[in-house]
């Protein structure tokens, strides 16, 4: 099972990760800004609550909060693949600079969150599967 310690530790990875991106980037091609800034954008928005939700100790927060990163995150990886495939930062892809997110709970955030609400999340799409509505 899942515990608020084991999120808190993807939680911190993820926000190390994010402070790294910003530490190494020496700079960045006007081609690649784009899918840079959108990156960005994204795991601002993504980790936008992450200390406040650290701070709470709340675990019904942090599940939600991991829930919504782990889907932002496919989607992210997602809109990369299809929009900004070309973009590389230091001379990697971006999705490579992505894919060292931690993902360790996806999939248990996602049996949380269908048993949590009844909804179904697709493993396909990143849509809820509504049977009537």
């Amino acid at each position: 099972m899942v515990t608020y310690r084991n999120l808190q530790t993807d939680l911190l990875q993820a926000l190390d990760q994010h402070v790294d991106i910003l530490k190494e980037v020496e700079d960045i091609e006007s081609a690649e800004l784009p899918g840079f800034l959108f990156m960005m954008r994204s795991l601002g928005f993504m980790l936008d609550r992450a200390a406040l939700v650290l701070a709470s100790k709340d675990d019904d927060e942090m599940y939600y909060m991991m829930f919504e990163y782990y889907l932002l995150l496919n989607e992210l990886k997602l809109n990369l693949a299809m929009n900004f495939s070309y973009a590389t930062l230091q001379g990697a892809p971006l999705i490579e600079t992505v894919n060292r997110f931690p993902t360790t709970y996806e999939k248990e955030m996602k049996h949380w969150w269908e048993a949590r609400t009844g909804l179904v999340v697709e493993e396909t799409k990143q849509t809820i599967q509504l049977e009537e509505i």
